[in-house]
């Protein structure tokens, strides 16, 4: 980021880095306020140099919430209910919530929406309750992994592409509240390294959830070579994990940084809006 969009966000913005890597909270900002053109600048400005942003003790409606999101793009719920969302323009993560998705359940790292050929290209979470252990939200900078590979292998995957596929299937979609993958037969196929021009970094296109394949490769081989390179994403260096407490506000840049859930009791209660953004 140039010179001027750093003292744009230093002159807007109270920012405090959260890890060496990416992320950062922001203070100063109650998000029940309209959000001048100004202060946009300077959160997207933010946004780019960070990748996450962090914002504690707000007490935001849904509206409140998705004004916020439109800053940065928007918002799409691509991802159907079976029980159908409350709301028009946010779901909820949730354990206890009859339209809740996705509630229960330890995830590993992954990218959302993988098999788009547009996956979203951020994502919100906000805090409404939470248990007292567990469920914490994980990030690994997907661009730090690839400088962890030994450079044979990442040279290897830069000339290679992946399949990836809504999988959603059977008794995980009914927990998950979420379309069967008999009536979802969506995938699309992107670089196992992408980037957005020529001159980025590259972040590393693979995770467990949703990749099935790499092209050209037979099943037994791009299976071992997917589990691989994923390993590099569980380096403890390039994570920052988010302990939430309600009030917490978090958006990410769901194409640069990879996301993961920790495990928590099923019996507590946990309900986060879950804005996600094109």
């Amino acid at each position: 980021m140039d010179g001027s969009s750093s003292a744009l966000v230093a002159s807007q913005l109270r920012l405090r880095p959260l890890n060496p890597h990416f992320g950062a909270e922001v203070t100063g900002l109650d998000l029940r306020e309209p959000i001048d053109a100004t202060t946009g600048d300077a959160l997207r400005a933010a946004f780019r140099q960070h990748r996450l942003l962090l914002l504690r003790d707000q007490d935001v409606s849904t509206a409140d919430q998705t004004r916020f999101a439109e800053v940065f793009g928007e918002v799409s719920l691509r991802e159907k209910n079976r029980v159908r969302s409350s709301e028009a323009t946010a779901q909820h993560v949730s354990n206890v919530r009859a339209d809740g998705v996705f509630g229960l359940g330890e995830l590993d790292f992954h990218l959302d929406q993988l098999f788009h050929k547009e996956p979203l290209s951020a994502l919100i979470l906000y805090a409404i309750e939470v248990p007292s252990e567990g469920g914490d939200t994980r990030f690994s900078d997907s661009g730090a992994a690839l400088d962890l590979m030994p450079q044979p292998l990442r040279d290897k995957i830069e000339t290679l592409s992946c399949r990836h596929a809504y999988t959603f299937d059977g008794a995980l979609a009914t927990e998950w509240n979420v379309d069967d993958a008999a009536k979802q037969t969506l995938s699309a196929v992107h670089p196992m390294v992408w980037r957005k021009t020529p001159e980025e970094h590259g972040v590393l296109w693979v995770n467990k959830l949703t990749t099935v394949g790499v092209e050209g490769l037979p099943e037994t081989e791009a299976r071992a070579l997917m589990a691989e390179v994923r390993q590099y994403l569980y380096a403890e260096s390039i994570i920052y994990t988010h302990h939430w407490r309600p009030g917490d506000l978090v958006i990410w840049d769901n194409r640069r940084l990879q996301h993961a859930r920790t495990p928590f009791d099923p019996a507590a209660r946990r309900t986060l809006r879950r804005s996600p953004i094109l």
